[in-house]
């Protein structure tokens, strides 16, 4: 665990590369002697389970910026819940995730039966968290998105199947698969298909590739098996942004994109300040 200026965290390498999702099963026999299945590929059929998450960034898409330029600290922020129709009240992550060159730090905090758009109409005490540390990270967030003036954005999904280390402190490979995504000025999940853009296009990949296979791992402990993985399969390594690539689509897609209206959140917001 670490502290990076205020992200606590989950301290990691995170390494991509692009795979036919075809390769799932293969790469779960590989891995089986190491890993094992996350609780929800266990209960999955197929093994692949939905995502969803609200991306948020100011209205001239400050966090999208520091990527473009590749800025060696940056950050974004998401708001992450798990099913492909989620619950409005279900459980939500708040997230940061931030960059310094080669390393990835993630800080989380977990609130429980509300939507996450109440939080800005509620005292820190009254949030539904699981604990202080899940408290102090969601404050730290609402903080961030007045700092920079981050709303929602972006609404994503994607499919993925996901294994953990047996011997490791935190080592995770996962495979995701069937990005998409629409556009959220808001803090309403509600998922129609017909709505949602497709991003796992293969212009966003190599050929023959329409999945995107991750290996993470503390900086101070790359399983060796992880570089048996990366040669058994000989794999190169390529970049993927499911919020860049969604972003990407969004300009294409909304041909003539509404000027950023003050959604419902800020309006809870206002005066809500000293709460945070």
């Amino acid at each position: 665990m670490a502290e990076a200026r205020g992200f606590s965290l989950l301290e990691r390498f995170e390494l991509k590369y692009h795979i036919p999702v075809e390769w799932a099963d293969r790469i779960g026999a590989f891995l089986a002697p190491y890993c094992e299945e996350d609780y929800y590929s266990k209960i999955t059929p197929g093994g692949f389970y939905w995502i969803t998450n609200l991306y948020l960034d100011s209205p001239s898409w400050t966090f999208l910026g520091w990527k473009k330029k590749q800025l060696l600290d940056r950050f974004n922020m998401r708001i992450r819940t798990y099913g492909e129709h989620p619950a409005q009240g279900g459980t939500f992550r708040f997230e940061c995730k931030r960059k310094i060159k080669n390393i990835c730090y993630k800080s989380r905090g977990t609130i429980k039966g509300i939507n996450p758009g109440e939080v800005w109409n509620m005292k820190p005490e009254d949030w539904p968290c699981k604990g202080e540390r899940d408290r102090m990270y969601v404050k730290d967030f609402l903080y961030k998105t007045e700092l920079y003036n981050a709303h929602p954005r972006l609404l994503t999904q994607y499919k993925r199947r996901a294994w953990f280390g047996l011997r490791e402190e935190y080592s995770r490979v996962t495979i995701d698969t069937g990005m998409r995504f629409r556009e959220e000025n808001g803090f309403d999940y509600t998922v129609d298909p017909h709505y949602m853009h497709s991003t796992g296009l293969p212009r966003f990949f190599q050929p023959a590739c329409d999945a995107v296979l991750e290996l993470k791992c503390p900086c101070s402990q790359v399983p060796y098996w992880m570089f048996d993985l990366i040669k058994f399969l000989n794999l190169k390594h390529a970049a993927f942004s499911k919020f860049g690539n969604a972003a990407a689509e969004w300009k294409r897609v909304y041909e003539n994109p509404r000027r950023f209206k003050t959604p419902y959140w800020t309006k809870l917001a206002v005066g809500a300040g000293e709460n945070y």
